[in-house]
């Protein structure tokens, strides 16, 4: 676990208005606080960052490194900056910060990308783990841009799991269901990702990912923000009940029309 050790600034984007700290790696982070009052389940949230992060680093998908970040009652009483957000000492969630980040809102910089082709990975996990946001919203993909190509990320994964709204009714009842999504983000990075193979490949890579590890990536979610282990089971569940659904998107998204 990272240590945070000064703080640097307020992010100019995001609805739960993360900060930028910098940690005993040397590194910069985005994070995101287990106690919020902006995001009253700024807790069920972070659950979700985590799991999808380290479910995407298993799968070789281009995602911005996550990891949970330890505050101690000395970084933040030394942080007077973040003191609306009533920070107690543990485990937060941060994000690898990139200084060169771009949106991916401009075609050249799109293409431009030696990662492109992972955008088909992206497509389908989002998917897997019902991450409705992406597709429509361009915050949720950054561009790293370097002088002779640049590399594709992505980033917020809050709305996973039904995002706020996740119980384990919610996902069990609901596990079945492949629901299609369609967007402007999705828009601009389709037409660039006209074979089948690409998508497939991660298809089989999901659907051959071994259910224990799975668990314990699950079961790997601090117990300051999920002390329930009935609702991480019913995450786990929802995941590895889902693997045999996640072929059903690659047709949907190949016959989009763009």
């Amino acid at each position: 676990m990272l240590k945070a050790v000064k703080y640097v600034g307020a992010m100019s984007k995001g609805k739960t208005r993360p900060q930028l700290f910098e940690c005993d790696d040397g590194q910069q982070y985005v994070v995101k606080f287990m106690s919020n009052p902006i995001s009253p389940n700024a807790n069920k949230l972070l659950v979700h960052e985590i799991i999808a992060n380290r479910l995407a680093q298993r799968l070789s998908l281009p995602i911005a490194k996550g990891e949970v970040i330890y505050f101690s009652k000395e970084v933040i009483e030394n942080s007077p900056q973040i003191s609306e957000f009533k920070v107690k000492p543990g485990p937060h969630f941060g994000t690898i910060f990139y200084k060169n980040k771009a949106r991916p809102t401009n075609m050249d910089r799109i293409k431009k990308c030696k990662n492109l082709q992972e955008m088909a990975g992206v497509m389908v996990f989002d998917h897997w783990v019902h991450n409705r946001d992406r597709s429509n919203n361009l915050w949720n993909l950054i561009i790293d841009e370097g002088e002779d190509e640049n590399k594709l990320y992505m980033i917020d994964h809050a709305g996973c799991f039904y995002s706020s709204r996740r119980s384990k009714e919610k996902l069990r009842d609901r596990a079945p269901s492949i629901n299609f999504h369609w967007g402007k983000t999705y828009k601009n990075f389709r037409p660039l990702l006209t074979q089948k193979t690409l998508f497939k490949h991660y298809v089989e890579k999901i659907e051959q990912f071994p259910d224990a590890e799975i668990k314990d990536i699950v079961f790997s979610t601090p117990g300051e923000w999920e002390p329930d282990p009935v609702e991480l089971e019913a995450i786990y569940e929802y995941l590895t009940f889902r693997k045999a659904k996640v072929k059903e998107i690659t047709d949907n998204l190949l016959d989009e029309k763009f």
